[in-house]
This record gives structure tokens, sequence and C-alpha cells, in this order.
């Protein structure tokens, strides 16, 4: 009697095992990218080239697509776990560049944000001041800048 209670008891485990192993969670994950204007006057992004490059050089170009944002958001499908460098350009009427290093992974938020710069269109005939560069005060001649 001792026998067949540990047998029923050892097949009970092994079935709840067997289940709970079946539940596992996929290997790739959805990555939300939202590009947020500074100024209210930015046109939205009307297409975005997004390059996912793996961290250890064992995949160029893992995702490699051109994204069509509504409301300045898109979200990127099935990218595998792992640690990638990110790039993000910003393609069409405004144009900017992102470049990231991130860990995408399932058990993480995997919603990216960037930051758009204010974009103002130029008018002929405007004046710029000129730049004065102090070339004694740059970060590779000062000495603290080393430490």
């Amino acid at each position: 009697m001792k026998a067949v209670c540990v047998l029923a008891l050892l097949m009970l485990l092994t079935a709840k095992t067997a289940t709970a192993q079946s539940n596992r969670l996929p290997d790739s994950v959805n990555v939300l990218i939202r590009l947020h204007p500074r100024d209210v006057k930015n046109p939205l992004v009307d297409s975005v080239l997004v390059i996912f490059d793996r961290f250890d050089r064992t995949g160029a170009g893992i995702v490699k697509h051109v994204y069509h944002p509504t409301d300045n958001q898109f979200t990127v499908f099935k990218v595998p776990e792992g640690k990638y460098y990110i790039s993000i350009y910003c393609l069409g009427f405004y144009r900017d560049t992102f470049n990231d290093l991130m860990f995408i992974s399932k058990r993480h938020s995997n919603n990216l944000r960037y930051k758009l710069k204010r974009n103002e269109a130029y008018m002929p005939g405007t004046y710029l001041p000129d730049m004065e560069v102090d070339f004694t005060n740059l970060a590779i001649t000062n000495i603290k800048s080393f430490r």
C-alpha cells in the first residue's frame, strides 16, 4: 500500500511539473518606441528607419525596417531577447537620429522614449551671429577633465 501511494504521488508531481513547463514565456518581445516632441509646433514624424544590432556582434541588423508611426509612436514586433545597439533614423520632413544601447527582455519594460529636438524652418535673409570659440577653454585642453 505504501508503494502505491508513493507511485501515485510521484505521478501527480511529474504531471504538475510537465504542465508548468509547457507554459513557457516566449523568447521574443514587442518594443514600443515613442518620439516625444519638445514643442507642439513640431510636425509629426512620418517615417522612421529602425536598426537593431546585437551587442555581442553575432547578428547585424536583427531588425531593419521602415515604420510609419501614428501619434509619434510605433511598435517593433518579435524582437529576440538580448542587448542591442539601437539606431533610429527619422526620415521625411523632420530629420533626426537617435543611437542607444538597450537590453531587451521580457522582464524589463520595453518602452523606449526619445525627445525630438526643436525644428525650425530657415528663412532666407535671417541674420546669423558669428560664433566665437575659445580654444584655450576646450575639454581636451583642460587638465581637470582627465581626472
